[in-house]
């Protein structure tokens, strides 16, 4: 075929000031295209994304606006699937050949496709829904394809954005693309197997240093994450408020760690995570993610109570290791 489309996926995108992880956007967008019901709420907590922490090493990169691309927490990807009762299958950006080939064969199958670190520019993830001119373009989802900057393609009359030469994209942000083809149902735990799966999952997120290449993780990001507001140098505010902005996509999330305990019969721990949760709200009221704030990184005194509620986030997670333990 020349072109093929699976209509009506949900849109990714950043409407919801609550919901912006574009990963578990995509895979709600994905996962509902084939029958499934899926909220964000379930799919951020059973997946571990709302556990999740990552911070750029600085000897690789000061200030790396992709801390919170799952690509970061790797053990996150076949989990979040396999907890849903699906199969996928990582493909590492290869040949264009071979790659156009995988992504039109699932949409011929009528299975959308989640690419990872590109397509559109600077995006954590796209759900993409079809192709056009035998897959030399695809069409799709992503919170990037309304920003001029990222995106200048006309968006296809179905409303998912187009965009050719995607291939070149997956180098987005200077790191290797994925694509993620799902390859089919499998046995789905229960949900007391995947409760206890996913708190594997937890700890690693948690207590790990790091999950992967020049990216701190869990403790260690927090820690790293105030260390860089409190030491590095810069004349232009606009660099570290856009990575504050990113970073707190991260924070956000926590929230959804509270119905997900309470639950599983954990309340020990929802109240736990409603203090953590608690602090990361704070985070987004101190730097809005509107650049509003940008005086306060004119003084680094007036960025002291931003790093100490980091710290305290660190100290609280510390503690839900050991009650998870």
């Amino acid at each position: 075929m020349r072109r093929n489309v699976i209509p009506g996926l949900r849109k990714v995108d950043w409407s919801d000031p609550q919901r912006q992880n574009e990963f578990v956007n995509s895979v709600v967008s994905a996962l509902n295209a084939l029958g499934e019901s899926l909220t964000y709420d379930t799919v951020c907590a059973l997946s571990g994304s709302a556990f999740r922490t990552s911070f750029s090493m600085p000897s690789v990169q000061l200030w790396n606006h992709g801390n919170y691309h799952v690509v970061h927490t790797p053990i996150l990807i076949e989990h979040t699937f396999r907890m849903l009762g699906f199969a996928v299958a990582h493909h590492v950006r290869g040949d264009y050949e071979h790659d156009r080939r995988l992504v039109t064969e699932s949409i011929d199958r009528g299975v959308p496709v989640i690419t990872l670190e590109g397509v559109i520019n600077g995006a954590d993830a796209c759900v993409i829904a079809g192709y056009d001119q035998g897959g030399d373009v695809l069409l799709g989802w992503s919170p990037f394809m309304d920003v001029p900057e990222d995106h200048q393609e006309a968006h296809d009359e179905t409303g998912y954005f187009r965009k050719s030469r995607w291939h070149d994209g997956l180098f987005a942000g200077g790191s290797t693309g994925r694509i993620l083809i799902i390859t089919g149902r499998c046995e789905k735990p229960s949900p007391e197997i995947a409760f206890q799966e996913t708190l594997c999952v937890i700890r690693r997120l948690i207590a790990a240093e790091s999950l992967a290449p020049g990216q701190y993780n869990g403790l260690a990001a927090h820690r790293a994450f105030a260390r860089a507001l409190q030491t590095y140098e810069w004349d232009d505010p606009f660099e570290p408020y856009l990575n504050v902005m990113c970073n707190e996509k991260q924070y956000l999330d926590r929230q959804y760690a509270v119905p997900f305990f309470r639950s599983h019969g954990r309340e020990d721990l929802a109240r736990q995570y409603a203090r953590i949760a608690d602090e990361a709200r704070r985070l987004v009221e101190f730097i809005p993610q509107d650049f509003s704030a940008g005086h306060l990184f004119a003084d680094r005194a007036k960025l002291q109570p931003f790093c100490d509620t980091l710290l305290r986030i660190c100290d609280l997670e510390e503690e839900a290791l050991t009650m998870i333990d």
